[in-house]
């Protein structure tokens, strides 16, 4: 399965039912939580000039906020495949039953919106000749409509939609010039399966994909310039032989004649990767190209594959203006001597000398992992994505692996500092749509030692995290958009629980402005001012879940009070930072702690976990579910403070409550029933 994309076009959600996604703008790629097959389609983050409200901490990157615990959206499309959309701009997909060796694409828009079309590969003849509506495939404004599915849409409806990109260009035609390429397989034959596309250097936005032959010939009409051409071409596996897919990048120039290019895949070289444990068998696989431009912006593809399939890379060419990226992840399983994973990860900037790399045991970072859960037998998964640490390269992609909580296994990964890694851990309950409706989620980026460790994972305490409001003003209106996560776990990692049902509710001066109910905070909502006005404002959100998950943070709520004059926001919006205290203490794993004494350390912290200066905390604590408090004394040292609990020998669970004041007045109070138990 291979994507190809312009990595610099920015999909174009609409208001309604992705509202949200202003605030939830993406960095380079993200993660999908599908399984079975992935594609993956980049957005960008979205970049704000935020002047200060009212001395409320701000942020100029959006980018940074947290949105782990945020839900998806999905589409059925007309083939019964079903797309999941991330308020990220990741997207998944899910074959539908009988299609997992369906291949997918995904296709910009024509017309510079950046939408994203989703083409099957068995329907890419009938999309690109117009017998099939490739509007009932453009999965960016189907999920901003609201529409879940594609083939129930009513035509009228789809008018607005884009269609696929040209395959040559229609402005300028007079003075286009011909550009033919030729393909051919190791062999030397026409390949059985091609998708090369053109991209204009002068607008990447300006693309198209080219249609071969049977004699392997493809030709558009461009005009003069410089073009970059990403290609994966191949043949499929059969019962004797492993398929074969060569991929690449080449560059390309339209002068005043016709011009001939020959993509001949007798050049490339094997990628493969050699590992010591004789018993691991491939899971999943990932190559990655891009051209990287020094603005930042990148071109390339993505191509997903299989144990059935053999990888191949071009060699290098010269990418005027460009610096040419590189990146190959595998994910190995075995079971000889107890379960084990390998995640390994090669990425640099050019094509290495020697694709045929070889990986010593000793020289990863090998993690003895035992997931617990929160107290209840569940399910999940976990996905690792390694990538360039500096820059990345190509689209971010996670495999899934099946997880028990609880269960154990030995995780191996590339320790390199030149290789960061995006994991996930999730587990709960699933809808019918595999979303995780009830559960929790970790995320986190990490660089790897060599050597080995060990994990346990989650831990607790739990409590509310911090969070962040959007506000940005649209006919005359100022809008809101907030997330909350009501149950987190901030304790040597970045945990949130989901499937709280709550409200939220937006004060001014003490006057309800308005009022959302029945919602899980963690997945979004917003407000609309339609009479702003400066003053006193208070965010208050509360939620209750059940325990098919664990016992904990039952019922949670936190307020945040501050100054805002909403007539203030300029015209690219503003970010207002809402910090939370954070709860971390020893000895505490699935949300249990063997000792009865214990010493708990408050940090008042952002959406991301970094430190806001603390003007006051204060703590207490309930033994019965919240019926009664007792004051604890903190003793507070700048944004973090300590706290000395002698629990009573009767006590089952822990409720804590807890306030603080930040630097610039922003108040903010958290009530967390059961927020770990003692054994």
């Amino acid at each position: 399965m291979t994507n190809h994309d312009d990595f610099s076009s920015h999909p174009k959600p609409s208001r309604g039912a992705v509202r949200r996604r202003r605030l939830l703008a993406s960095a380079a790629g993200g993660t999908a939580v599908l399984v079975t097959a992935v594609v993956t389609v980049m957005t960008a983050g979205l970049a704000t000039a935020a002047a200060p409200t009212s001395g409320q901490e701000v942020t100029d990157q959006p980018a940074a906020l947290d949105t782990s615990g945020q839900a998806p959206e999905t589409v059925l499309l007309p083939t019964g495949d079903r797309v999941r959309m991330r308020p990220d701009g990741t997207i998944g997909l899910l074959p539908a039953e009988g299609r997992d060796d369906i291949g997918f694409h995904a296709v910009t828009a024509a017309d510079g919106s950046g939408d994203t079309i989703i083409v099957p590969q068995d329907k890419s003849d009938e999309i690109l000749s117009g017998t099939e509506d490739s509007r009932r495939y453009n999965v960016t404004q189907l999920i901003a409509d609201g529409n879940t599915d594609a083939a129930d849409v009513e035509a009228s409806q789809l008018e607005s939609y884009a269609g696929l990109p040209p395959t040559t260009d229609d402005a300028g035609a007079e003075a286009a010039q011909t550009l033919t390429v030729a393909i051919k397989d190791r062999s030397g034959d026409v390949p059985a399966s091609s998708h090369v596309t053109w991209f204009d250097t002068a607008d990447p936005d300006h693309n198209g994909s080219l249609e071969f032959d049977a004699g392997g010939i493809a030709s558009a009409d461009l005009t003069p310039g410089a073009y970059l051409l990403t290609y994966s071409f191949g043949n499929d596996s059969t019962d004797t032989e492993p398929g074969e897919e060569i991929h690449g990048i080449s560059h390309v120039v339209i002068e005043d004649q016709s011009t001939g290019l020959v993509l001949d895949g007798a050049e490339a070289q094997p990628v493969t990767v050699e590992v010591e444990r004789s018993d691991a068998t491939l899971a999943n696989d990932v190559l990655a190209l891009a051209a990287l431009a020094p603005d930042g912006s990148s071109v390339g593809l993505t191509s997903f594959g299989s144990d059935a399939t053999n990888r191949y890379l071009m060699p290098e060419t010269d990418l005027p203006g460009y610096d040419l990226g590189f990146r190959y992840q595998q994910t190995l399983t075995g079971t000889k001597g107890g379960p084990y994973e390998y995640n390994l990860a090669f990425a640099q900037h050019g094509i290495p000398d020697d694709t045929a790399f070889r990986v010593a045991d000793d020289d990863l970072a090998a993690v003895e992992t035992e997931y617990r859960g929160f107290g209840k037998a569940v399910d999940g998964f976990t996905c690792k994505s390694g990538d360039h640490a500096v820059a990345s390269i190509g689209m971010g992609v996670c495999f899934l692996t099946p997880t028990s909580f609880p269960s154990e296994r030995l995780e191996l990964f590339t320790a390199d500092p030149a290789i960061s890694w995006s994991n996930r851990v999730e587990g709960g309950r699933y809808d019918a749509d595999d979303n995780l409706s009830d559960g929790f989620r970790e995320e986190a980026d990490l660089v790897f030692e060599p050597g080995e460790t060990e994990r346990t994972f989650p831990h607790g305490p739990l409590a509310a995290g911090g969070s962040a409001m959007f506000l940005y003003n649209e006919d005359g209106v100022t809008h809101t958009e907030n997330f909350a996560n009501l149950g987190t776990s901030v304790n040597g990692e970045k945990v949130h629980l989901l499937g709280y049902t709550g409200d939220a509710t937006l004060l001014r001066d003490g006057l309800q402005v308005d009022r959302i109910t029945g919602i899980d905070p963690s997945f979004g909502f917003g407000f609309d001012l339609t009479e702003p006005a400066a003053g006193r404002y208070t965010l208050a959100v509360d939620g209750t879940r059940g325990t098919a998950i664990g016992p904990f943070a039952t019922t949670s709520a936190v307020a945040w009070t501050f100054d805002l004059d909403p007539t203030s926001v300029g015209p690219e919006g503003q970010v207002l930072i809402l910090p939370a205290v954070g709860v971390t203490a020893e000895g505490i794993d699935g949300g249990w702690a063997e000792d009865r004494d214990q010493e708990l350390t408050l940090e008042l912290v952002d959406g991301e976990g970094k430190a806001v200066a603390a003007e006051e905390m204060t703590f207490e604590v309930s033994y019965n579910d919240g019926r009664t408090w007792k004051s604890v004394d903190v003793d507070q040292d700048g944004s973090t403070a300590t706290v000395e609990l002698d629990h009573p020998w009767y006590t089952r669970y822990v409720s804590t409550r807890t306030t603080a004041t930040d630097a610039s007045g922003t108040e903010v109070t958290q009530t967390t029933i059961r927020s770990y138990g003692l054994r």
